[in-house]
């Protein structure tokens, strides 16, 4: 049976950031597994038409994002006849005319533990969270933790939620070997060898500040620099006044940094560390590995099933634990060439043509079922 299946492709016009990366390339691999069916591909900006050239792409009003979703969307969708829309951001249309499945990435909104959001938009985000798990035809969950917290939060059926995971872009994502490249990061960033690199927004649920007080424990017993990238979130004024003030200034924040520059700075890392709160997934750890950089993981949420084997897993809320393993990697550097190994390895678990066609297979199936 030939499918008309849309994607509701909004956000791609965002900063970058771990949710646009995802629709970004979710897409792309979709559209070339499911050649066989009739792809729609819905955007709110004019500048994007041509991004997937082998779908039939649709520009709608740019209205407000309540509007676009909920009014603008499910007329187009009902115009065009499609048969199943999906939805990265996480929720769906009120009134869509076809099966509907969202891409739940997490489920942050319901861990007020984590301190992430603003009151409204988290009451807004859990409301719409829980009619989308009712009311659509099937979930997607982006690692299966997060399909965990679907059924556990929303008593829908296990048979609904499938796992698809997510990847890396590995044209992009890779160790850079050109001095050249490597030299123009280094000084376009002016890094300071050796360093340690931390690809995060600057977010509560990142848990910088143990990793701050962490690195503080150990400097003095490593000749490393602390690199940060990522934006600024709600509720990050603390954390970003201590990096405004760094230790004996070698902790760093280098801001939004162009993807095109990332493989560099994670290749000329002695490691990465991402001891996150909370994970729907955890991008950064397949990137390392694909970069071939040795990487420090927090045991929570998403983060072991993620990681495998392949990373140094820590509790994420022990400071000594934290230091300590930040000694560890600096100084071994055996442990930091088994990683580099066992990462190249796992990274292979997650790439966007298994995503796709796992998205596609359950779509057929259970359009034949």
């Amino acid at each position: 049976m030939r499918l008309k299946i849309a994607i509701a492709a909004r956000g791609l016009n965002a900063p970058p950031s771990g949710p646009r990366f995802y629709i970004e390339n979710f897409t792309r691999a979709f559209v070339q597994a499911a050649a066989e069916h009739e792809i729609f591909v819905y955007y709110n900006t004019p500048d994007l038409p041509g991004s997937y050239p082998a779908a039939s792409e649709r520009v709608l009003p740019n209205l407000p994002n309540l509007l676009w979703d909920h009014l603008a969307l499910p007329l187009a969708l009902r115009k065009d006849g499609i048969d199943v829309a999906i939805y990265p951001k996480g929720t769906i249309s009120l009134v869509s005319p076809s099966k509907d499945i969202p891409i739940v990435l997490d489920l942050g909104y319901f861990y007020p533990q984590i301190n992430a959001y603003k009151k409204l938009d988290t009451w807004y985000m859990r409301t719409a969270l829980r009619f989308s798990a009712h009311r659509s035809w099937g979930i997607f969950a982006i690692s299966q933790y997060t399909a965990d917290d679907v059924v556990r939060f929303f008593g829908v059926p296990q048979d609904k939620v499938q796992t698809i995971y997510g990847g890396a872009d590995r044209e992009l994502f890779a160790p850079v070997s050109d001095p050249a490249k490597l030299s123009a990061v280094e000084q376009a960033y002016n890094l300071q060898r050796p360093y340690i690199f931390c690809p995060t927004s600057i977010s509560p649920r990142k848990n910088i500040d143990r990793l701050l007080d962490a690195f503080e424990r150990v400097q003095g017993r490593i000749p490393h620099h602390l690199y940060f990238t990522g934006g600024l979130s709600w509720n990050s004024a603390k954390t970003t006044a201590r990096l405004r003030y760094p230790l004996d200034r070698r902790v760093h924040r280098l801001g939004h940094v162009p993807v095109a520059d990332m493989p560099a700075i994670y290749t000329l890392a002695d490691f990465t560390v991402y001891i996150s709160l909370f994970e729907g997934f955890g991008l950064p750890v397949v990137e390392s590995f694909l970069c071939e950089t040795p990487v420090l993981a927090s045991d929570q949420t998403s983060l072991p099933e993620v990681a495998g084997d392949a990373a140094l897993l820590i509790p994420a809320r022990d400071t000594d634990a934290i230091a300590q393993a930040l000694l560890r990697l600096a100084q071994d550097a055996d442990l930091r060439a088994s990683l580099v190994v066992r990462g190249k390895r796992q990274a292979q678990q997650f790439t966007w043509e298994k995503t796709a066609q796992t998205a596609l297979k359950w779509i057929e199936n259970h359009v034949a079922a």
